[in-house]
């Protein structure tokens, strides 16, 4: 009893590791965890030999995809903690989960210093810091708007889960496919989502987005439905819909815009809205959502 007690508990750990910060690592992890408790109990319930006979090959070929599920989740556990794994070495002196909001700071620039050709008493490289810097002719617009950076990046990469990246880059207008490669920690995301952000010409704005992200307006501080228009911009948008729909309510709009609700990706209300609202820009409807939204409104009104 007290066996089948830990192995719950060892699935129960797996399963709250994913749900607190969904990733393919922790994904993999529970799948394998589930498998092997899974072999476990039945080879445990029923008579072992005759399984194992009626198996056969099959069995190793399980045997061989649990172990290499553990070694896939224990590779992508401790690949952040090895050296040059992360993106980022911790800043001395610096909180990464402080819960006050992004400072606007004026960045400084360090003056550059000359390279030492010492060969008589060679020294390791230091280790690149993150963001990774840029061309010396490159214009810093996080700096011209006021952010610092490396702040900016501690706080996104100090508070943001997946999800919450995944809103960013919805009201960047950041396309996920443009940043994100196969194997990427979260760190390198962060970069990239940062860059192209910088690369657009939205410096300005991921400091406000992210405070948005961090502390949703509420309701009453959102413009009016009859103020947005598809070139509102598209977290007001977001958050508006967050703020006034039920997930039914959603649903309902999607059907009488023809689109199949269950076919969106999305597990809860927050990731089927951004997958709703990305499935309209893409295609140049956003503009019938907010009729469909007003029409609701006024046949709610004249009831």
């Amino acid at each position: 009893m007290i066996l089948v007690i830990l192995k719950l508990l060892v699935v129960l750990i797996f399963l709250a590791m994913f749900i607190r910060r969904p990733s393919v690592v922790w994904g993999i992890g529970l799948l394998t965890v589930t498998t092997a408790v899974l072999l476990d109990t039945i080879l445990g319930t029923f008579n072992r030999e005759e399984l194992l006979a009626e198996l056969g090959f099959f069995f190793y070929v399980i045997n061989g995809v649990i172990l290499a599920g553990a070694a896939t989740w224990f590779w992508g556990v401790i690949r952040p903690h090895l050296p040059g794994g992360t993106l980022l070495p911790a800043t001395p002196g610096m909180a990464t989960t402080s819960n006050a909001p992004v400072a606007r700071v004026p960045a400084t620039k360090s003056a550059p210093t000359a390279p030492t050709t010492s060969v008589s008493d060679p020294s390791p490289a230091p280790a690149p810091k993150l963001p990774p810097p840029f061309p010396a002719d490159h214009v810093d617009n996080f700096e011209q708007a006021g952010y610092d950076r490396q702040m900016l990046f501690e706080e996104i990469r100090g508070r943001f889960s997946r999800e919450d990246l995944n809103d960013l880059m919805f009201d960047l207008d950041v396309n996920e496919m443009d940043v994100a490669t196969v194997g990427q920690t979260m760190d390198e995301l962060v970069v990239r989502v940062m860059d192209a952000a910088d690369q657009a010409g939205q410096a300005s704005t991921v400091g406000l987005a992210v405070e948005r992200i961090l502390t949703p307006p509420p309701a009453q501080h959102l413009p009016r439905l009859s103020k947005l228009t598809p070139e509102s911009p598209r977290t007001v948008v977001r958050h508006y819909v967050l703020a006034h729909y039920s997930t039914e309510q959603l649903q309902q709009l999607a059907t009488s815009l023809d689109i199949d609700w269950e076919q969106l990706e999305g597990a809860d209300k927050k990731a089927k809205t951004r997958a709703f609202l990305l499935y309209l820009y893409r295609r140049n409807r956003i503009g019938d959502l907010l009729d469909a939204m007003r029409a609701k409104a006024n046949s709610k009104d004249a009831a």
